[in-house]
């Protein structure tokens, strides 16, 4: 059983319920099929921006670019999630140091809910300042250090440039339905690809791939893989496993913008693979 939360962070729960609001809205108002190319670029701006710039490039480090475009990459992300990169990959190097073990932020083992969005509510489980001491890589950066007073920024210019492109009343369509979407796709990861899924490489925590997360997560949901090679840019390694921010990085490496790709050699991944994993 998860240990219930010590407190409760009134802005998180008024933030969380005004998204879901504003997408369940978008069930209940008319529909405009001709939005569906609008919704989809808000889900994958909000997602790759995530992926590709806070998970893969920021986290961990598996390649290089250019800063303007490591900028853009954390801008895009937080137009779908107001939180300082700096908060973000503190957490998330917290989530790899401690995985589905004590000190963990969002670990199952303290409840599904616990680990798909409690855990958001309760200011007990991250620590604020945690990045001055895990991201010395970051720390310096100013535009990181603006966003950490002013990281509703973003996602209010997004909301300005929705209601701007295609009316206010597009917004729980085109914005409110795609990002709450893709915010539940990622806290997926840490809820049901630490649950439900296959386990090929020996990663020492429960982490699992898992197909649908895998879809749904752009690549994130071969979780189990990415447990077991973190600072790998490519998660789906086998051809079936779709990977949609692998193929950006790959684009991006092939026109020069992406340097210093890291993947785990055939050796590597023979030394975790489980004995009975293809």
């Amino acid at each position: 059983m998860g240990r219930a939360a010590r407190r409760l962070d009134p802005w998180a729960l008024l933030w969380l319920a005004l998204m879901h609001g504003g997408a369940a809205a978008a069930l209940i108002l008319p529909w405009r099929w001709s939005l569906w190319p609008a919704m989809l670029v808000v889900y994958l701006i909000g997602g790759l921006g995530t992926t590709v710039g806070y998970h893969r490039l920021l986290a961990h480090r598996a390649f290089r670019c250019p800063r303007w475009l490591e900028h853009l990459l954390v801008t895009m992300a937080m137009i779908n999630t107001p939180g300082s990169p700096l908060l973000w990959v503190a957490n998330h190097r917290q989530h790899h140091g401690h995985s589905d073990r004590a000190g963990d932020p969002h670990s199952p083992r303290e409840g599904l809910w616990r680990s798909h969005m409690g855990w958001l509510l309760d200011p007990d489980s991250t620590v604020p300042d945690l990045w001055r001491r895990t991201c010395l890589d970051l720390a310096d950066d100013a535009y990181y250090q603006w966003l950490l007073r002013y990281r509703m920024v973003p996602q209010a210019l997004g909301v300005l440039t929705t209601a701007l492109l295609f009316g206010w009343e597009s917004l729980p369509q085109v914005f409110f339905l795609p990002t709450v979407a893709w915010m539940n796709s990622t806290f997926a990861v840490n809820s049901i690809a630490h649950t439900f899924g296959a386990q090929p490489y020996r990663s020492g925590d429960e982490s699992r791939d898992n197909v649908l997360v895998g879809v749904l997560a752009l690549g994130e949901g071969w979780h189990n893989t990415h447990h077991a090679f973190p600072r790998s840019a490519r998660h789906g390694l086998l051809w079936w496993q779709l990977d949609v921010s692998w193929w950006v990085i790959w684009a991006l490496a092939r026109v020069g913008l992406v340097w210093d790709v890291r993947l785990p050699t055939e050796e590597q991944r023979a030394a975790r693979r489980r004995s009975s994993a293809p």
